[in-house]
């Protein structure tokens, strides 16, 4: 995630307190939800509140196993500078499990667009889990297959499932208007009321809308500008 979109991420300030308790307390989180709903944005959000102590690893659950654990062993072990065109899949796997992480903070990997839990996928799932060396967040697509959803809560044993909706206008509103506040921009009630129903819940909407109306203020840079 991006400075200004950290800075100014939308609601959730009750998802975010359950993700915490979760992963402080040893669990796993599962976060299913429509596109637009902020998971991504949420958890990268949670992950960079708690990076003192925590780790987040990302990586693109919709590709195969051998190039989810390809990513992962970059990222986790980047000292030992391995080819990931060159290292199986199995090896891969093993070595995630194995290798002395450097980084001495928890470790949390987060499975991105998870729309389908194939059985290697599955069984990929099973192999990282059984050590209890990480903790895991599933970022879960909507139409995942409810057997693939329950498969998933086995594997991730304990986890605690939590579905993202749309914001209510209240949230939103507060949101706007606390916008409003921290900058000065003397917005009425009826503008904020107005850009509340204009973003409809949708928190990266209403990120969108807000760096949109900062920019046009010259609070931040232009997009093209910071690019």
């Amino acid at each position: 995630m991006n400075r200004e979109r950290s800075m100014y991420f939308a609601g959730r300030d009750k998802e975010i307190g359950q993700i915490k308790k979760t992963l402080e307390g040893g669990g796993n989180v599962i976060v299913p939800g429509k596109y637009g709903m902020g998971r991504t944005s949420l958890i990268k959000h949670v992950g960079e509140r708690m990076k003192d102590e925590w780790r987040f690893v990302f990586t693109d659950f919709s590709k195969t196993p051998g190039a989810i654990c390809n990513h992962l062993l970059s990222k986790l072990f980047p000292q030992h500078d391995l080819d990931p065109e060159y290292v199986k899949y199995k090896s891969s796997r093993f070595r995630i499990v194995t290798l002395e992480l450097k980084d001495k903070r928890k470790h949390v990997l987060v499975f991105d667009n998870l729309a389908k839990l194939t059985p290697p996928k599955s069984d990929l799932l099973r192999y990282l889990t059984w050590e209890k060396r990480f903790q895991f967040i599933a970022i879960v697509e909507s139409f995942l297959p409810r057997n693939d959803l329950f498969l998933l809560r086995v594997r991730l044993d304990p986890a605690v499932v939590i579905n993202l909706e749309r914001l209510c206008t209240g949230s939103e509103i507060r949101f706007f208007r606390s916008l409003s506040e921290q900058h000065r921009l003397h917005w009425t009630e009826g503008h904020i009321k107005n850009l509340a129903e204009i973003t409809g819940g949708y928190p990266l909407r209403m990120t969108e809308v807000a760096l949109r109306q900062l920019r046009a203020r010259g609070i931040i840079e232009s997009r093209a500008a910071s690019d």
